[in-house]
């Protein structure tokens, strides 16, 4: 005598369940550890991912331009005259300014200034280790340093210091 479907329900059910566990159950026969469940994310959000970072020539970047404009006035000056130095910065911070002999490379003097602001007015130095500058030209190498201490491209002017007479 065959049975009726509400009899046989619970049987039903049960087969079910056990050929979900065995279709679920990983083989046995496998190679290496088991794979992580997959992470399934709730509905509406999704995963954060991130550019690569640029790797070889592209990743080495420039130092940034902090200084916009650099002037000497006057750019010939008599021995013993001090020439003014005018920069405009991209944002405050330190200045330093390294004057050398363009024939000898011979450093002269290196000066470091705070610029509490973005137009800094300089009067170079006339004299150095009590002596005139000596007639000739000089190289004026600035370089800028904002507050996080991130250093710029040096600009480089030339002074030309000629004899008194």
């Amino acid at each position: 005598m065959a049975h009726s479907f509400p009899h046989r329900l619970p049987a039903l059910l049960a087969a079910t369940a056990a050929a979900s566990v065995v279709a679920a159950a990983p083989a046995l026969a496998t190679e290496g550890p088991a794979a992580p469940p997959p992470v399934t994310l709730p509905s509406g959000v999704a995963p954060i991912t991130f550019a690569p970072l640029p790797s070889g020539p592209a990743a080495r970047t420039r130092a940034p331009r902090l200084i916009q404009r650099a002037r000497l006035i006057p750019r010939r000056v008599r021995q013993g005259r001090r020439p003014l130095l005018r920069l405009s910065l991209a944002a405050p911070g330190r200045v330093r300014i390294v004057l050398s002999r363009s024939a000898s490379g011979h450093r002269v003097r290196v000066l470091s200034v705070p610029a509490r602001g973005r137009n800094v007015a300089l009067r170079l130095p006339a004299r150095t280790g009590g002596h005139a500058l000596r007639p000739g030209r000089y190289r004026v190498r600035v370089v800028a340093f904002d507050a996080h201490g991130v250093r710029s491209r040096p600009v480089r002017l030339t002074l030309i210091v000629r004899a008194r007479h």
